[in-house]
Parts: structure tokens; C-alpha cells; sequence
């Protein structure tokens, strides 16, 4: 990987172990993610690119789930509701 080559703390952090296995979380990827595209502006460094990445990284984690389990039970509800509909027949209301 041609950006952890030079730079000693991102080698350590894609280097780390969790039961003997390579493992980069969601937090790591997400700074790398941001840190290239905040370097793709030439402007000013990556650092605050990668800050970016690993919130929104985070925030994803949370997100995601909550939005799925969203969802899920809207459309859960949603056939519950043709299934009555089905069986004792339209509701008037």
C-alpha cells in the first residue's frame, strides 16, 4: 500500500492484530478514504481529510444499522397490513 509505506503511524495502524489476524476497522478506512480524497485538492494537507473520514466513518456505523432496521420494520408493518387486508378484507377507515 503505497501511502502506509512512508508514513510510520499509518503502517502501525494498518499493521495491528485481533486474534492473530489482520484487521482494519471502519475508522481506519474511512481516514484513509478521506485523507485521499482531501489530498486530491492540493491544498492544504490530508490530516483534516482523514479526521473527516474516521466521523463520518463512525457516524456510518451508527447510522446504517438504525436506518435498516428502519426499514425492515416498516416493511414488516407494511405486509402485516396487506395480509389483514387479505384476510378479513378492506377496512373502510
Amino acid at each position: 500500500m503505497m501511502v502506509a509505506r512512508g508514513n510510520p503511524i499509518l503502517r502501525q495502524a494498518l499493521t495491528r492484530h485481533t486474534d492473530r489476524r489482520n484487521y482494519v476497522g471502519a475508522t481506519t478506512i474511512g481516514a484513509l478514504i478521506g485523507a485521499g480524497i482531501d489530498s486530491l485538492s492540493g491544498d492544504d494537507g490530508n490530516a483534516d481529510g482523514a479526521i473527516i473520514g474516521a466521523i463520518t466513518a463512525n457516524v456510518l456505523k451508527v447510522v446504517v444499522p438504525l436506518a435498516v432496521t428502519y426499514a425492515i420494520g416498516w416493511a414488516v408493518l407494511r405486509g402485516a397490513a396487506e395480509l389483514k387486508d387479505q384476510v378479513f378484507g378492506e377496512s373502510e377507515a
